[in-house]
């Protein structure tokens, strides 16, 4: 759902969110008139209100400084967002972004990725509740004082004594970012990456100034707090955000003359996300040659992990706080229907795979085998899918044996696209007959969307690396080609997926002594990740690998040398300097140097590749074993 307000919201601990009582805004104003004052004027105050009369929707998302966007009940089962927005630069209505025609997108109120109750909660205060009809009703609309430091009854009853609220300013400046980005989108999790590529992303700010060197060098000392203050309106005078990079960057020097120009024109470019839609690209860096998108590649040490490990920030808009409506909404169908009605298997269901998704596994499984021995009773179609989803959470805890048995139930189903994924999944299981359930996956699919959809290509890649596992390449080679092939043509040449395969190729053509065709696939892909994904990425970490090992073939040993170099520059970025993916870097590199008859900086590679092996996984593990013996 299209957010056009900035948005910040806080939500006390799970333990707590059944005791902690919201005082409300009002509250907060006795003590605190001036900040209540300059708060209320602000664009997240303003996030969430009743639509205006005459108005297309029931609801107004976004404070009005670029768009508004509304929505409306369709019934008790469905929200709609309107396909026409509001935009104030133009004064007029316009398609909402991402919409297509002006017919409006419907999002099913208990869905279990809560889509239409994150937003509600993300543009409100306090925890949502259901009125007549399962309409969502937030406790306050916008985003006020309690969004971000918690509940406030206990503070007020207590006179404000210290200790009884939470200041996000107390956190560090990592998890500030995290906490912001719950609602304004936080930095992805490990194997996700964002498309750099796409100025819609521009929006997310949390994830680009996590890039950012100026964020990950300053030690703290840059978070969202230090330009933006939560009580007052969005600063729109460029000097006083220069204020800002001065205080750091006192003797900056210049290649070009930059005039009268402001820091953030040049460093933090304004970026056109759709075509009444400006942002300020937060991924503080030297844009070169018109670039607005991604910053030019720079080599800096030192820096924050990309993805920390220690810690964990607070859950602002936690979504664990929809727990109680997705429980009310089948409570509601038991006392309707009966025990043993579909639309009650239906709603435990969707409770159930609610509480996988927040990361609640013991909660989830309740439902979900309520949901199973309801449709087993009534031989309901929905009976394979039930299957897969408790499946899928056997897997989550390790109960794999019982998971195989309901995925290849579900396999035996009528529904040739969960036949499909549970075959894949039977293959992630069971690695010794994993190019048969491949196999029988690829034909289901097929079956299921044809012959040339991007799925197929999925599946298609997989088999051809379960097939290298007992290298078989002169099998493997035609299905990658395959998929590469659907690939180009469905998602286009330069798409993040289409290069995975183009590596998955390039490695088996290295293997097999096919360097030229190799290095070239390689490189292809290397400049696709470079375009898409940014300079720090798993995934170009990869191709700058696979190049590497094609070079070293070659014989090229310093060029494969550089390529390694890059690789783990990459993986400590991203990682962190202890990672075990960066003793793997380290170990590639010290091979190829004690290769090239440089043994001292090899032993130096090494010996820190052994110190991060014996940490992460033991002195007798394989990992460490073998680095101590290429030593």
């Amino acid at each position: 759902m299209f957010r056009a307000a900035i948005v910040v919201l806080w939500v006390l601990a799970v333990g707590r969110l059944a005791t902690a009582q919201y005082a409300g805004s009002q509250a907060c104003k006795t003590c605190h008139p001036a900040r209540f004052e300059t708060q209320s004027k602000t664009g997240h105050a303003h996030a969430l209100s009743l639509a205006a009369s005459g108005s297309p929707g029931q609801w107004a998302f976004g404070a009005g400084g670029q768009a508004t966007t509304y929505v409306s009940q369709v019934d008790s089962e469905w929200y709609l967002e309107h396909g026409l927005s509001f935009y104030t630069a133009t004064r007029s209505m316009a398609l909402t972004p991402g919409h297509t025609n002006a017919d409006g997108m419907k999002y099913r109120t208990f869905d279990p990725i809560a889509s239409v109750l994150r937003c509600f909660r993300c543009h409100s205060t306090g925890p949502l509740q259901l009125g007549a009809g399962y309409s969502i009703q937030p406790s306050e609309p916008g985003v006020r004082c309690e969004s971000c430091h918690g509940a406030g009854a206990a503070h007020v009853k207590s006179g404000g004594r210290p200790g009884t609220i939470f200041n996000p300013k107390s956190l560090p400046s990592a998890d500030l970012n995290e906490f912001c980005g719950t609602c304004h989108r936080k930095p992805p999790e490990p194997g996700q990456e964002s498309d750099w590529s796409k100025p819609w992303n521009i929006r997310h700010e949390p994830d680009y100034l996590s890039h950012a060197a100026c964020f990950r060098k300053s030690a703290g000392a840059l978070s969202c707090l230090t330009c933006h203050d939560p009580h007052g309106a969005l600063q729109q005078t460029k000097a006083e955000y220069d204020k800002r990079c001065v205080s750091c960057h006192r003797t900056a020097r210049h290649r070009a003359v930059v005039a009268a120009r402001a820091c953030v024109d040049c460093h933090m470019p304004s970026v056109a996300a759709g075509p009444r839609l400006q942002f300020t690209n937060h991924w503080i860096g030297i844009y070169e040659n018109g670039a607005k998108l991604l910053p030019s590649r720079q080599t800096a040490k030192n820096l924050l992990p990309l993805r920390p490990t220690a810690g964990k920030a607070p859950a602002p808009a936690d979504p664990a706080s929809f727990r109680p409506l997705f429980e009310q909404m089948l409570a509601d169908r038991e006392k309707q229907w009966g025990l043993k009605h579909s639309k009650v298997a239906r709603s435990a269901a969707d409770l159930g795979l609610f509480l996988e998704s927040v990361g609640d596994l013991p909660g989830a499984e309740p439902p979900l085998r309520q949901a199973l021995a309801i449709d087993r009773g009534n031989a309901d179609p929905m009976l394979a899918a039930d299957k897969e989803n408790l499946a899928a959470l056997l897997v989550s805890t390790r109960r794999g044996e019982e998971a195989l048995v309901l995925f290849r139930q579900a396999a035996q189903g009528h529904d040739a696209e969960i036949a499909a994924r549970s075959l894949a999944a039977m293959a992630a299981l069971d690695a010794k007959n994993a190019e048969s359930y491949y196999r029988a996956a690829l034909e289901a699919e097929e079956s299921a969307v044809g012959k040339n959809h991007p799925r197929v290509a999925i599946l298609l890649d997989d088999l051809a690396l379960a097939l290298r596992q007992r290298d078989d390449n002169k099998d493997a080679e035609p299905l990658l080609r395959r998929a590469l092939a659907i690939q180009e043509k469905a998602l286009g040449p330069d798409h993040p997926a289409t290069a995975s395969t183009l590596n998955n190729l390039g490695s088996l053509l290295q293997s097999t002594g096919r360097l030229a065709e190799s290095e070239r696939l390689e490189r292809r892909a290397l400049r696709i990740f470079e375009e898409k994904l940014g300079p720090e990425s798993m995934e170009l970490a990869t191709s700058c690998t696979n190049l590497a090992d094609v070079l070293w073939t070659k014989g090229d040993r310093a060029a494969a040398a550089e390529s390694y170099r890059r690789a783990l520059a990459i993986d400590e970025s991203v990682y962190g300097p202890d990672d075990p993916e960066v003793a793997a870097d380290l170990t590639n590199l010290g091979g190829l140097l004690k290769e090239s008859g440089q043994a001292g900086a090899a032993a130096t590679y090494l010996r820190r590749a052994l110190a991060i092996y014996e940490k992460a996984f033991g002195p007798s593990s394989p990992q460490a074993l073998s680095a101590r013996g290429r030593l």
